[in-house]
């Protein structure tokens, strides 16, 4: 689903209850009213409920005796307010909306085609914004209320302009709510607001673009709207300012955009612990814990390098691989974890989230299974939900084995789910917002002339590279698999410095090499030691990470002439479940995922091996893209490759001859060999027919007595197609002479 359907969604709630009374939930209904605004502030914005459980059940108190009225506007208020942000998951946004409308004596359902688009969103908002919903939320309860304050014709011009509409939203307080208010501008009038929530990246945006603003006015939405239009007027699309190259020049005043200040989250596990479920004791006394028998207190701040010697000195049973997983525990309990992150830990089906509050503790325990300590507030100690309620990229975050891991960008669905709120943050909260997800570019028309290939195939092979992120560009040697594949390459990356890159596969190519593994290195003492070094693949996915604004594109040549599943091993699970994470042979400390501005192509040459045989994994986890001689869209290239450098044209018939005689679409023989301007003169054409496609036709018919110059050679070709051009002899009409019997 695109960003229109949102935008739509959008238009239909803010008409409905704008332009009106009425409800885009139920029409015909009176529902945003001013009497049900004045209940909402009376009830919710002046009567908050600073004590402890989920904004859910607090707002139930609140409005446990409004009027039905007020509580629909409320649910539908809570709706807007979760529409945009794409980080949530569709259940845990539906979870906050229907519990405001449980509370209707009769029941309101959110419409079919609203409710879909909850399940998507177009921006990220990270869990800051999710866990302050209240100063959110109590904006929007006062822009409807000044809004109903306003005449009808004043309403009405505000509807129709974007900037009328914006005066109304600055004569309200912000109360912390900046990114909600930007939100509503971008939601009613898109066109006019870029989807920029974060006040602060709003004015590194336009600090950055300053030199293309001609009349700059100190209005930062004005400046952003003026340079948006410009900007999108000379690349001749619109301009997205998460995207590249406009990303790239803004982000570099703040580090990686995305680095935000919000909450961290982590999943502490405590159902097994030697055999113990301790989350009933968590719940009861606020705390989450780690258990090392046998390892004394550790202070936080310690290093990895000693902690590895602390558990070597401790637990020297523990084999070095087992180390590793340890020490990278302790180091996200005791020094990554920090006052304010959010906490989740499982039992059973069970969820249960709160927020950190303390440093890390150690406590005297005689059975030494909850010595090591964090001082939590569970939010939903008494109302945990289940993993079912969690999207499914949310809920594989609870899998695998390590007793703490980070939850990475899915933390605000599971802050949303449990409604958490007045979490501690900077008064802008939005600086978490992410870059948009890359968008591969359409091929040009320049592009389809340049390689002379038909731009309705490019485009294909481009949507497939969009939808399953690895492709095979496949077909008989000389068919430009591997031109083709680092152009495209080049194209789709806009041509940004290192953000394509090529190996070739071997028979002996392994997963050390290709991602990681153990490498000499000159010690300190003078000897050789081994150290962890990456590959080429898991570089480009660190790269990629670091700049997600960018398309990465990893080109693998000869992709068949390795043993796939010993190069990719558990990487291959990556490559078909792209939302998952797995934990690596040589690192298995830390969750790896496959970032989504990543992609492969690849190149195979069916004369070595048959797409047919490759085995059944591999085909499913990428699309093949044919190329074959005589096929879209090699049929013709070689032709018009000759016209357009003013070569013999017969060089085209040479070779449609040859793979006629060949036969065999896997073994023909790719136009590349005669791309060159050595196939102008006879000479040349004769070298490369002896030295480059004859040696492929001596090993197909190696053993089997076929004489290939017989049959393919360049005289023997010739003179088929001369036969062939030559006119068929038509035999000279008999005389009638008559029935002899008359």
């Amino acid at each position: 689903m695109n960003e229109d359907a949102v935008y739509a969604a959008a238009r239909r709630v803010i008409q409905a209850g704008l332009a009106g009374n009425g409800s885009a939930f139920t029409p015909g209904r009176a529902v945003w009213t001013a009497e049900a605004a004045d209940q909402l502030y009376a009830r919710f914005v002046q009567q908050p409920d600073t004590g402890r459980g989920s904004f859910v059940r607090k707002l139930q108190g609140q409005l446990a005796a409004a009027p039905p009225t007020a509580v629909q506007l409320m649910g539908e208020l809570i709706y807007l307010h979760l529409l945009l942000p794409r980080d949530i998951g569709g259940t845990a946004k539906r979870a906050v909306i229907n519990g405001a409308l449980s509370l209707l004596p009769e029941p309101v359902k959110i419409p079919a085609d609203l409710d879909t688009v909850l399940d998507h969103g177009v921006v990220r908002a990270g869990a800051a914004y999710m866990t302050q919903r209240d100063r959110q939320i109590a904006w929007l309860v006062r822009f409807v209320q000044a809004w109903k304050r306003l005449s009808v014709d004043d309403q009405q011009t505000a509807l129709r302009d974007p900037w009328a509409f914006k005066d109304v939203l600055d004569r309200l307080p912000i109360n912390s709510a900046y990114s909600q208010r930007n939100i509503l501008l971008n939601l009613a009038f898109p066109d006019t607001f870029p989807p920029v929530a974060s006040r602060r990246h709003k004015k590194l945006i336009v600090d950055a673009f300053t030199d293309e603003l001609p009349h700059q006015t100190g209005d930062i939405d004005r400046d952003l709207a003026e340079l948006r239009t410009a900007l999108s007027e000379r690349a001749g699309t619109r301009v997205h300012f998460y995207q590249p190259p406009w990303v790239d020049r803004w982000r570099q005043q703040t580090g990686p955009v995305g680095e935000g200040k919000g909450p961290r989250g982590w999943l502490v596990r405590g159902a097994k612990v030697h055999g113990h479920n301790l989350i009933g004791h968590w719940l009861t006394e606020g705390f989450c814990s780690i258990a090392y028998p046998g390892l004394p207190e550790l202070k936080p701040g310690l290093s990895k390098a000693e902690l590895d010697q602390q558990l070597r000195d401790s637990l020297p049973d523990f084999s070095p691989s087992q180390r590793g997983l340890h020490v990278g525990v302790l180091d996200r309990f005791l020094n990554r974890m920090s006052e304010g992150d959010i906490v989740v830990t499982v039992d059973g089906p069970k969820v249960y989230v709160g927020t950190i509050t303390g440093p890390a503790t150690w406590v005297n325990m005689p059975d030494d299974l909850s010595n090591r300590r964090r001082k939590v507030a569970w939010a939903n100690p008494d109302a945990p939900f289940t993993r079912n309620e969690l999207s499914a990229e949310a809920r594989n975050k609870l899998s695998g084995q390590l007793t703490v891991s980070d939850l990475g960008t899915y933390v605000a669905e599971f802050a949303a789910l449990a409604e958490l709120d007045d979490q501690p943050g900077e008064e802008d909260v939005d600086d978490k917002l992410e870059v948009a997800e890359v968008e591969l570019p359409e091929p040009t028309a320049e592009l389809a002339d340049e390689l002379l290939i038909d731009r309705e195939w490019l485009s294909e092979t481009v949507d497939l590279l969009r939808e399953k992120k690895q492709i095979v560009l496949y077909g008989p040697p000389g068919t430009g698999k591997t031109y083709l594949a680092q152009a495209l390459a080049q194209f789709l990356t806009g041509q940004a410095d290192n953000a394509y890159r090529l190996v070739q596969f071997h028979p002996s190519y392994s997963y050390e090499d290709f991602f990681e593994g153990f490498r000499p290195r000159a010690a300190a003492d003078g000897g050789v030691g081994f150290a962890l070094e990456p590959g080429p693949f898991k570089q480009l996915v660190s790269d990629a990470k670091d700049d997600p604004s960018q398309a990465y594109i990893l080109i693998i040549d000869e992709i068949n002439r390795a043993n796939l599943a010993k190069v990719f091993g558990e990487l291959y699970f990556l490559l078909e479940y792209r939302n998952r994470s797995i934990q690596l042979q040589y690192s298995p400390t830390d969750d790896f995922e496959l970032p989504p501005n990543v992609y492969l192509i690849g190149t195979m040459n069916t004369a070595d091996r048959s797409i047919a045989l490759v085995d059944a994994a591999m085909r499913r986890r990428f699309y093949f893209q044919p190329l074959f001689p005589g096929e879209t869209p090699l049929d013709g290239l070689l032709r018009e490759w000759l016209k357009k450098h003013n070569l013999p044209a017969d060089r085209a018939d040479l070779l449609d001859e040859l793979n006629r005689v060949i036969g065999d679409r896997d073994a023909a023989v790719g136009p590349s060999y005669l791309m060159t301007t050595q196939a102008a003169t006879e000479k040349g054409l004769a070298r490369i027919w002896k030295n480059a496609i004859m040696p492929l036709l001596e090993e197909r018919h190696l053993g089997d007595g076929v004489d290939i110059n017989l049959r393919y050679g360049l005289d023997a070709l010739r003179k088929r197609l001369k036969q062939a051009a030559a006119p068929t002899a038509v035999p000279a009409p008999r005389e009638y002479a008559g029935d002899p019997a008359q």
